[in-house]
């Protein structure tokens, strides 16, 4: 009797381990149905404009790993003007709003599903600020960044 237990043991291990390298095998390449082969792809969100806003203007490491250096628009004070770059990056803490409440600007935000601009400026004035965020590879960077105060 301890042969044959023994070896009724041996094919059970044997069955058991064939059959769970099989099914690793399967789940490994791809799945057949009706001599198709049926792909199993795993997509990623796009990540939330939301979530991104708050992180954004909070965090100034995250700020500047999703500014697209170098950036489209530059900064203009007066006589001085320079256009952006890592090294005079000035950390921007005012996060994208449907409302303002600085009653001595104009506003306007335009939101698509993949572009956000935002713009501040006062008529007549020499003031205008302007940003732009992209999706790009389902998430959210700053591309755009002009700020005009003559």
């Amino acid at each position: 009797m301890k042969v044959s237990g023994a070896i009724l043991f041996f094919v059970f291990a044997s069955v058991f381990l064939s059959c769970t390298s099989k099914v690793k095998q399967e789940s490994d390449i791809n799945y057949h149905k009706n001599d198709s082969v049926v792909k199993f792809v795993k997509q990623e969100l796009p990540e939330s404009f939301e979530e991104f806003n708050k992180k954004f203007h909070s965090d100034s490491l995250f700020q500047v790993s999703r500014v697209d250096f170098p950036i489209e628009g530059k900064h203009v004070a007066g006589f001085e003007q320079y256009n952006w770059t890592r090294k005079n990056w000035q950390f921007q803490a005012i996060p994208v709003a449907e409302k303002t409440e600085i009653g001595e600007y104009q506003h306007s935000l335009v939101k698509t599903d993949t572009l956000v601009t935002e713009r501040f400026w006062i008529d007549n004035s020499g003031f205008e600020v302007e940003r732009q965020f992209k999706l790009i590879g389902n998430k959210w960077f700053l591309i755009y960044y002009n700020d005009i105060n003559l």
